[in-house]
């Protein structure tokens, strides 16, 4: 595969991803590979010190982060 970057106007984003075959073309958001590290840093952080870190705050945090993420 071959990775592209291209700047696209804000209205005409969802007119192209839906002009896209999807068995064709994967789309992935620009710091994604960041997000991904980070995510995985923060399951560990949590697999780590289980005791230090209350179960529903690091769910709520983790919540929180991938609410952020989908805006």
């Amino acid at each position: 595969m071959i990775t592209l970057h291209l700047l696209i106007e804000d209205d005409y984003v969802q007119t192209l991803v839906d002009s896209l075959p999807k068995d064709k073309v994967r789309i992935i958001e620009e710091d994604f590979e960041q997000n991904k590290q980070l995510l995985k840093e923060t399951f560990n952080e949590y697999n780590n010190n289980n005791e230090s870190i209350p179960y529903s705050q690091s769910m709520n945090n983790i919540t929180q982060w991938l609410n952020e993420r989908e805006k």
